[in-house]
């Protein structure tokens, strides 16, 4: 996939962050006049920050779990954070598969351990369509657009993808199941593509669009997976763009 340019990131805020944290620096006044609320992981030396009155959840109120003991296997997710923009938040919000066309930003910050398996295949493909099958959306430019697009991400020896993309969500259940089952019939078949009957043609009388914010990199060694990602509606996000970016690339990792 070819390499699309990325609005210029704050890399110099980034590090003036990753100082404060350091230096238990409190929250500091936001573009609009509001605060920020700083989260650090200093075992993953990981932290960002988000606009003061969003909500966050612990890795096992995201993922639903008791807290009963889990196995002798280890738990692959060092930190989990979800997050919730909405003034009524709730974690269903929350990267819902079901809807993911939230009225308010929301999303999940991310460190992963990656198994053997997962090591070998970390490509810069699988890095992108880690959360959200983004080859499969693109296909149809009617369904889906590539906003921004950076994969020469090389940050302290990191490397990954940092891209922002809009696709309709009537096509999201097809493009999984298409990514999942590679041997599926394309969702742009033109078999009844014009049927008002369930034919793939419907798609386009769905307006329901959703934009995501994704910076997904790994280590040097390939160990390990630092993913962030914001993701509502495009309505929405056109609304909140300078506050998801702001967001977004605050993601810092020290290695």
């Amino acid at each position: 996939m070819g390499r699309m340019p990325l609005r210029p990131q704050t890399r110099a805020v980034a590090a003036v962050i990753s100082v404060s944290f350091l230096l238990g620096g409190c929250a500091s006044s936001g573009a609009a006049g509001g605060g920020y609320d700083y989260m650090r992981n200093a075992n993953e030396r990981t932290a960002f920050r988000l606009p003061q009155g969003w909500t966050t959840y612990d890795e096992a109120t995201v993922l639903g779990q008791s807290g009963a003991p889990q196995g002798d296997v280890a738990d692959p997710i060092r930190w989990l954070v979800g997050i919730d923009g909405d003034p009524a938040p709730s974690v269903s919000h929350v990267l819902n598969g079901d809807d993911v066309s939230t009225d308010y930003p929301q999303g999940i910050a991310m460190v992963q351990d990656l198994s053997f398996a997962e090591r070998d295949d970390m490509s810069v493909k699988a890095l992108r369509n880690y959360i959200f099958p983004v080859d499969q959306l693109i296909q149809d430019d009617n369904n889906a657009v590539v906003v921004s697009y950076d994969d020469e991400v090389l940050d302290g020896g990191l490397r990954g993808v940092h891209m922002v993309v809009s696709f309709r969500e009537a096509v999201l259940a097809a493009a999984r199941q298409a990514a999942a089952d590679p041997s599926a019939p394309s969702i742009d078949s033109d078999v009844l593509q014009r049927s008002l009957l369930g034919g793939g043609g419907t798609a386009v009388l769905t307006p329901g669009f959703v934009e995501f914010d994704q910076y997904t990199v790994v280590d040097q060694s390939t160990h390990k997976l630092y993913l962030m990602i914001l993701a509502c509606t495009s309505e929405c996000y056109q609304r909140n763009r300078a506050t998801i970016e702001d967001t977004v690339n605050s993601w810092t990792v020290s290695q």
